[in-house]
């Protein structure tokens, strides 16, 4: 099926001034990609491109946040806050100004992205090694193909690769008056890999800073897309490099608060956004707040249906990272996350990628029968839980992919993948819609266009299937 051609008037600098999201930036962020003339202008415009996947609408709180609220894992607090219930509820419409943000916060990535790789190989600067160049222009790549995939998966058919609603993929500089077209879903896909794989040849091969884009970031995150896109072979092939290069390792059973209160001292973390008490990220506050906290304080919640998954797994270190027993009565029976602890400083990093979900992905593409069971051991018992069997404990495919969604949950809870877990296999309507107790259909699995964007192109972005413009 041929789906009409579908445009986009590249909203994002036209809505920089007027959009809250965007009255946030950093004045090191690139507003015009003729600033990008010299090495500094190009070691600035990195920082700010940085400094836009931590905005509180993406990598700083709502993004991952909201992906785990619009799950079985994730209930609202809040006082009236409309727009949050919507998600917690699963009835989200094209109204919601939270999407809408991420919407925007994630094209700006994009945009100051393109700065950056549009501007960086005119340069002539007789400073400017290649090797640094391609360095600069590695890590811009990388962050547009994140930024594209984190739309897609939270806005296009990303389980799908012969659907029509993939996400405008932005790969030029705009102005405000540009079209662009809305690609397929196998577009998108192929674009992302693109940027990716060109990337992964101009990285500096022995770079392994955590705060910073490295060659293991690269090859994890095109494990991750290429398991979203079907392809396990590749999926398991650099999950595989990764875990195998030895920078990266899981922690001991012991120590797993390691991994979450000591930023950049973690050997689990690939990539992982820095915070400080001066440029702080939302995630304290929208999940702990303080001790004392009310429901309508806190905006995340965890489902109490998590605290039932987490007993019937006894030995599980990472129940100790969830508190279902020290709130407030409002809060009662659900209860919080204990990963963004830290209410003074609230400086809680934002993990973009982690080597224990390397793990769980090679374990999906292998399969049961392909030695993906040995590495879903390894992560089992290095979080204080025995190792399963085949025949025994797990005797079929399917059980196995549910014991690797299992083992996903009670990792990366808070971290926001659960939405995306559930949608691209095909589980997203039973299991949200028991744990909701609503009735779901499979189009819910991602959100609607938001209506801003709607408004704005007089529709020529066209709407999700399902969803309606209110």
């Amino acid at each position: 099926m041929i789906m009409k051609k579908i445009t986009i008037y590249f909203t994002v600098l036209l809505l920089a001034v007027s959009c809250n999201v965007l009255d946030q930036n950093s004045p090191n962020d690139v507003a015009d990609s003729n600033a990008i003339t010299t090495r500094a202008g190009a070691e600035s415009a990195l920082v700010g491109l940085y400094n836009s996947l931590q905005s509180k609408s993406y990598y700083g709180g709502y993004y991952p946040l909201m992906a785990d609220l619009y799950s079985d894992i994730g209930t609202g607090g809040g006082y009236q806050y409309t727009v949050l219930d919507e998600i917690s509820n699963a009835g989200v419409t094209s109204s919601n100004t939270l999407i809408e943000n991420s919407w925007l916060a994630m094209y700006y990535s994009i945009a100051t992205a393109n700065a950056i790789i549009n501007r960086i190989d005119l340069i002539t600067d007789a400073t400017f090694a290649a090797e640094d160049r391609n360095h600069i222009k590695a890590q811009a790549l990388t962050i547009r193909a994140l930024a594209h995939f984190d739309l897609l998966r939270m806005f296009g058919e990303h389980w799908n690769t012969s659907s029509d609603f993939g996400i405008p993929v932005v790969k030029t500089v705009q102005k405000a008056t540009d079209v662009v077209l809305r690609s397929k879903v196998s577009e998108s896909y192929a674009a992302i890999l693109d940027d990716l794989q060109t990337a992964a040849g101009l990285i500096r091969a022995d770079d392994r800073s955590q705060p910073y884009i490295n060659l293991m970031t690269i090859k994890g995150l095109l494990s991750r897309v290429y398991l979203y896109q079907g392809n396990n072979v590749l999926a398991a092939q650099f999950a595989d490099e990764v875990i195998g290069e030895g920078t990266f390792a899981l922690v001991d059973a012991s120590d797993i608060g390691s991994i979450y209160q000591t930023p950049y001292l973690s050997k689990e973390s690939l990539f992982e956004l820095s915070f400080t008490v001066q440029n702080q990220s939302g995630f304290n506050p929208f999940t702990y707040l303080r001790e004392g906290a009310f429901r309508s304080d806190v905006l995340f919640l965890a489902l109490a249906s998590l605290n039932d998954f987490f007993a019937s797994r006894p030995g599980d270190v990472r129940a100790g990272l969830l508190d279902f027993v020290n709130n407030d009565a409002g809060i009662l029976p659900d209860g919080r996350t204990l990963k963004y602890r830290g209410e003074q400083t609230r400086d809680n990093p934002a993990f973009v990628i982690r080597v224990a979900e390397l793990y769980l992905i090679a374990a999906e593409a292998k399969g049961l029968n392909g030695g993906g069971l040995s590495d879903l051991n390894t992560l089992r018992t290095h979080r204080g839980l025995a190792a399963l069997t085949s025949p025994g404990d797990i005797n079929s495919d399917d059980e196995f992919l549910n014991a690797v969604l299992d083992e996903r949950k009670a990792e990366l809870n808070f971290e926001g993948h659960r939405m995306f877990d559930l949608a691209r296999t095909g589980k997203f309507v039973d299991v949200v819609g028991t744990a909701k107790s609503v009735t779901l259909e499979s189009y819910q699995g991602i959100f609607p266009i938001p209506l801003q964007e709607r408004i704005a192109t007089k529709e020529a972005v066209a709407q999700n299937p399902g969803y309606s413009d209110n």
